[in-house]
């Protein structure tokens, strides 16, 4: 009698290979919400950094000021510089040379740059009253007050997870580790 030799996995194999490979990917996801939060923070912080700098370098550039403002719909055909508490930086900013120097802005002047809504950090507040950081000629910020800005809030970020940026009077924008070990000074 010829015996017929049968290739392949039987059911129990493969269960047991399904069941160790659900194990692993069960004690591995906590590591990769984790890495993933990660990325967006700094995401997040590195676009509002390099936008920050961008307003700085063409208020220098321009020799006039420029503004970077919060605004509640920054994609709009007439974006509108935003205040108050329903309006946070997560919902998007504009940078704008302030042709008329009064830190809004107004028809006619130049978007130099939009950021629309950030879905990747769940809030971005300033510490005081600063919605809007308005540059001078000369790379300063006008109004004379050091700001600390916080990315995320817990949950769903831990305290070690959030970023604070610190901008100084000057204009220069810099991170300070996270939320609450590191203020600004």
């Amino acid at each position: 009698m010829n015996m017929l030799k049968h290739r392949g996995f039987t059911l129990i194999e493969v269960m047991v290979v399904v069941a160790i490979v659900a194990i692993l990917v069960k004690l591995a996801a906590p590591s990769f919400k984790g890495i993933i939060q990660s990325n967006n923070m700094k995401g997040t912080v590195n676009s509002f950094i390099s936008d920050m700098r961008l307003a700085r370098s063409e208020a220098v550039r321009r020799g006039g000021s420029v503004v970077m403002c919060r605004s509640s719909n920054p994609e709009a055909a007439t974006p509108s510089c935003g205040s108050g508490s329903t309006v946070g930086w997560e919902s998007g900013w504009i940078v704008f040379q302030d042709l008329n120097n009064d830190g809004g802005y107004d028809a006619g002047e130049p978007v130099l740059k939009v950021q629309g809504p950030i879905t990747a950090v769940n809030t971005i507040a300033e510490s005081g009253a600063a919605t809007l950081f308005q540059f001078t000629a000369t790379g300063r910020l006008k109004a004379n007050e050091l700001t600390s800005i916080l990315f995320g809030s817990n949950p769903p970020f831990a305290n070690d997870a959030q970023r604070t940026v610190c901008v100084n009077i000057g204009g220069r924008a810099s991170i300070n580790g996270d939320g609450t070990t590191y203020p600004c000074s």
